[in-house]
C-alpha cells in the first residue's frame, strides 16, 4: 500500500482539483461560516478599539504608538482597523466583513502550505478546509476587537511560507521575507514569538538543515528576549504587569490540559486516534510539526488567571496546527476505503453540519446575549435624551458605554455616570433582565 506521501506525489492535488476551485471553495466555506454574525451589534471592547486606531492607527499616530508598550503589539490591527475606517467611516458591518476576509485569506495561506514537499497539497487542503469552518477560535473571527488574532495568524503563515521555500532551495534572498513577516507578526501580537520554535521545527524536517534550525532558533531566542525586555523596560505603562492577567504559578497546568482539551475536542481527538490506527499512511514529520504549532501557540497563555483555560479568541493561531492534524488524519482514513471520493464527502458534511449547526444556534444566541449588555443602554439613551443616565449594571464598563454613545449615537458619552457620579438624580440603567438594585 502506498504511503502518504507516495500518494500525494501521484495526486498532488485532493481528486485532481486545480487551485482555483479549491480557493473558491474555501472562500466560500469561510462566508457561509461566519456570514450570520454579520449583523451583530459591536461587543464593549470593540468601541475601545477604533478609538485606539483613530488616536495610533494613522501616520501621524505612530511615534505615540512605539511609546506605548501594549498597543505597539497590536500596531498591525490598528492601522487595518484605521484603514477601514478611512475608506467606509465607522460601520459595524464593514468590520464583521474585514474580519470574514482575513479569515479567508489566512485559510488560502494554510492551503498554500500544501508546496511544502512532504505536506502535499492534499492535506494543505483538507486543514484548510478544517481551519475555515472549525468552531473553535471562532471568537477571534466574530469579535472584532480580537482582529489581531487574525494578522498575527496571517505574518506567522507568511514567514513560514518564506521559510519553506528557502529550505527547499529557494535563494537567500527568503530570509528577508521571513525577517519582514516576523517583525510585522510582532508587531500583531505577542504570541508572534511562535516563530522562534516553529521554525527550527520545519528547519529539522529537512535533512542536512540542521544548522540552519539552529541558527533561526538562536536569532528567536534573541528575538524574543529583546522584544519582551522592550517591554519589561516600560512596565510601569504596561496595563498586563499590573491588572493580574497573567501569574507565575502552578496553575498553568490545570489551564494547559483544559485548554489543550477543548483545543482538539472532539475532531482533534478522534484524529489522534485515527493516526494512530492509521500510522503506516502518515507522513510522520507532519503530525510532529502539527503537535509543535497547536502546542506552542498555546504556550504564551498558560499562565493567565482570570479563566481556568485559554479563552477561544486566543485559540485562533493554535488551530492551525490543529486543523493540519486533523486534515492528515482525514487523509489517512479515507485513504483506507474503497470509494475514497464517497468517503471524503461523507466526512466533510458530517464535519461542516456538527461546527454550522454548533456556532449559528448556540454561539449566535451567546453573542446576541452579549451585545445586549450595551445595546439596551444605547436604546435607553436613545428613548430619552437628555440629563444624566445613571448605570447601575456593574458589567458595563463605563469609558467603552461612552464611546458607545458617541460613536453610535453621535452624542456624549459623559452623560453617562456611575451612582457615585451622579451630581442629581437620573435616569437609571440595569442590566437587562434586572429591574432594579
Amino acid at each position: 500500500m502506498k504511503t502518504q506521501s507516495e500518494t500525494e506525489a501521484s495526486s498532488p492535488r485532493p481528486f485532481g482539483l486545480g487551485h482555483g476551485p479549491i480557493l473558491v471553495a474555501l472562500a466560500l466555506a469561510a462566508a457561509i461560516t461566519y456570514l450570520p454574525f454579520a449583523a451583530l451589534p459591536p461587543l464593549q471592547d470593540d468601541y475601545g478599539h477604533v478609538w485606539l486606531a483613530e488616536k495610533y492607527g494613522g501616520p501621524s499616530g505612530w511615534g505615540a504608538l512605539l511609546g506605548d508598550p501594549l498597543s505597539r503589539c497590536r500596531a498591525t490591527s490598528l492601522m487595518w482597523t484605521a484603514a477601514t475606517l478611512q475608506l467606509f467611516g465607522y460601520s459595524n458591518l464593514a468590520f464583521h466583513l474585514s474580519g470574514i476576509l482575513l479569515h479567508a485569506i489566512n485559510a488560502w495561506l494554510l492551503y498554500a502550505l500544501g508546496s511544502c514537499r512532504w505536506v502535499g497539497w492534499r492535506v494543505s487542503a483538507a486543514a484548510a478546509l478544517v481551519f475555515a469552518v472549525r468552531e473553535r477560535p471562532h471568537e477571534a473571527v466574530i469579535w472584532y476587537a480580537s482582529i489581531h488574532e487574525l494578522l498575527v495568524f496571517a505574518f506567522v503563515l507568511l514567514a513560514v511560507l518564506a521559510w519553506v521555500r528557502w529550505l527547499e532551495g529557494g535563494s537567500r534572498w527568503w530570509w528577508a521575507a521571513v525577517g519582514a513577516a516576523w517583525v510585522l507578526a510582532l508587531a500583531s501580537k505577542e504570541s508572534g514569538i511562535l516563530l522562534a520554535g516553529l521554525l527550527p521545527v520545519f528547519a529539522l524536517c529537512y535533512p542536512g538543515r540542521r544548522k540552519a534550525a539552529g541558527l533561526v532558533l538562536a536569532l528567536g531566542i534573541v528575538s524574543t528576549a529583546a522584544y519582551f525586555l522592550w517591554a519589561f523596560s516600560q512596565r510601569a505603562q504596561h496595563l498586563h504587569f499590573h491588572d493580574g492577567t497573567f501569574l507565575f504559578g502552578a496553575h498553568f497546568l490545570r489551564t494547559a490540559l483544559n485548554s489543550a482539551a477543548r483545543g482538539l475536542w472532539v475532531w482533534g481527538g478522534l484524529s489522534l486516534a485515527t493516526l494512530w490506527v492509521c500510522r503506516a499512511r502518515v507522513e510522520r514529520r507532519v503530525v510532529v510539526l502539527a503537535l509543535a504549532w497547536f502546542s506552542g501557540a498555546l504556550l504564551p497563555y498558560l499562565f493567565l488567571t482570570y479563566m481556568p483555560r485559554i479563552p477561544s479568541r486566543h485559540h485562533y493561531l493554535a488551530s492551525g496546527g490543529a486543523a493540519l492534524l486533523i486534515g492528515a488524519a482525514g487523509w489517512a482514513a479515507v485513504d483506507g476505503v474503497r470509494r475514497p471520493r464517497l468517503a471524503a464527502s461523507c466526512l466533510v458534511a458530517v464535519f461542516l453540519l456538527h461546527n454550522w449547526t454548533y456556532l449559528w444556534t448556540y454561539k449566535h444566541a451567546q453573542f446576541v446575549q452579549r451585545a445586549e449588555l450595551l445595546e439596551g443602554l444605547l436604546r435607553a439613551v436613545q428613548r430619552q435624551p437628555g440629563g444624566p443616565v445613571v448605570v447601575r449594571c456593574r458589567e458595563v464598563l463605563l469609558p467603552e458605554a461612552r464611546l458607545a454613545v458617541h460613536y453610535r449615537l453621535h452624542w456624549d458619552g459623559a452623560a453617562l455616570v456611575r451612582p457615585d457620579e451622579a451630581g442629581a438624580p437620573g435616569r437609571p440603567y440595569f442590566c437587562p433582565g434586572a429591574t432594579g438594585p
